[in-house]
């Protein structure tokens, strides 16, 4: 043999031997002549095992190929070994010929692509489940490119914005931020967040409709870099919040009207008790910094019991909420309070309010229920309703306590009655 060409096919061997891939040589009648050490591993028998061995009796390769084969060919083959394990592989047939082409044998690759087949398979199915994850999806996923326009978005999506596809989103978006959002401030504070950071998350607003209406969406975005890691897009999913947001308002108000009937009284419709405490607290801080004059006037319906007596407690309720109703439109200014202080008495804080407006204001009470002219034919006093009233004020500021400025109030009303009732009676609280 040619020196050079033995050492071509000897190289030739070594580099079938380092690529892992079998080596099978046959004579004209197909028997193997030559089999390397990866046939081995590949097929399960030694070369001793099949050398004069017929080669169609030992691998998936049918005598009718290897006859037919003309040129080199490649089979895909799925077969058993003789260990029992499933093989994938590729066979890859080429006729010996000598130089006037006659045929004088066969020469065979083969490579286990069983790991290779399983990956296909694998990525496949992972392709499949992503798809199927992409499109049923219940949140809108979608990509958009660094000049703004969206290159990628499912079903869902599509919805969330009322469009009809996600080709027509496609189609018609081609400005995220200016076409998507319903507020440009959002859209601004979103890409910001996004150019800074590489990614935003939880991020709620208001997403625009086709028709212009909108949807509340919690957004999460996250960049994406090219080759040279520049950012290039970004993915992002949002999820339809509207529901959540309108349980948040019905709660919302459900808990502002509770917190409105918890310092409202349910039968007279204005502030009662607790209300007046929490707002006598507060102003008496504020008044205390300051140095205006506070007054505080507590009132009582002269006789009351005899009127329940008389007329029933339906009627006597009906009193009551009339009577709240006359105090309450006589604290006209937004500052003053009037509120039912227990039973049939009630009580009004006028910040910033000097003795001589207290007695005014304290004598408009007095006369505006008198004139309502409720029936009292039992009082002692007066054939119509009457209220007696006590008021007291300060102006020592942090001297004397909220408390005490109420007592003192409730002296001067004790005091009232005491001299006939149907009158107001005041006090300073310096003086006491």
């Amino acid at each position: 043999m040619d020196i050079k060409l033995f050492d071509r096919a000897l190289a030739l061997g070594n580099l079938i031997g380092y690529s892992g891939m079998a080596y099978i040589e046959t004579n004209i009648d197909f028997q193997v002549i030559s089999w390397n050490p990866r046939a081995k591993d590949l097929f399960g028998y030694s070369e001793n095992d099949v050398v004069g061995q017929f080669l169609y009796t030992l691998i998936p390769v049918t005598i009718e190929k290897l006859t037919q084969c003309r040129q080199t060919e490649v089979h895909s083959v799925s077969y058993i070994n003789n260990h029992g394990q499933k093989i994938q592989c590729e066979i890859y047939c080429s006729p010996i010929t000598n130089l006037k082409a006659e045929k004088l044998g066969m020469a065979l690759l083969a490579k286990d692509i069983s790991s290779r087949v399983k990956d296909s398979l694998l990525l496949k199915q992972q392709k499949q489940w992503i798809e199927e994850l992409y499109g049923f999806a219940p949140i809108g996923i979608y990509h958009v490119q660094k000049d703004n326009k969206i290159t990628m978005a499912n079903s869902e999506y599509a919805w969330m914005l009322g469009y009809e596809s996600s080709d027509t989103v496609l189609n018609f978006i081609k400005d995220f931020p200016a076409q998507v959002f319903f507020d440009q401030e959002k859209a601004r504070e979103f890409t910001s967040a996004l150019s800074e950071a590489g990614q935003v998350s939880k991020f709620r607003c208001r997403l625009r409709r086709k028709n212009n209406s909108y949807i509340w969406a919690l957004c999460f975005a996250k960049a994406t870099y090219n080759e040279l890691d520049r950012m290039d897009g970004f993915d992002g999913f949002s999820i339809n919040i509207s529901e959540t947001i309108r349980a948040e308002e019905a709660l919302k108000k459900a808990n502002k009207k509770l917190k409105i009937l918890s310092v409202m009284d349910g039968l007279t419709q204005i502030p009662n008790r607790r209300k007046f405490d929490e707002y006598l607290n507060s102003e008496w801080k504020r008044h205390c910094r300051g140095k205006g004059q506070f007054s505080v006037i507590i009132c009582d319906i002269d006789f009351f019991k005899y009127y329940n007596d008389t007329y029933g407690h339906q009627a006597g309720d009906e009193c009551l909420q009339k009577v709240a109703r006359a105090i309450h439109d006589c604290a006209s200014r937004s500052s003053d309070l009037a509120a039912r202080y227990g039973g049939e008495e009630f009580a009004v804080i006028l910040p910033d309010t000097d003795q001589e407006g207290a007695g005014l204001i304290a004598e408009r009470i007095r006369t505006s229920v008198k004139n309502l002219k409720i029936e009292h034919k039992n009082s002692i006093t007066n054939k119509y309703l009457t209220l007696s009233l006590g008021y007291s004020t300060n102006s020592q500021g942090h001297k004397y306590s909220a408390e005490s400025l109420v007592a003192l109030a409730d002296k001067a009303l004790y005091q009232a009655k005491e001299e006939g009732r149907n009158q107001s009676i005041g006090k300073v609280l310096e003086n006491e």
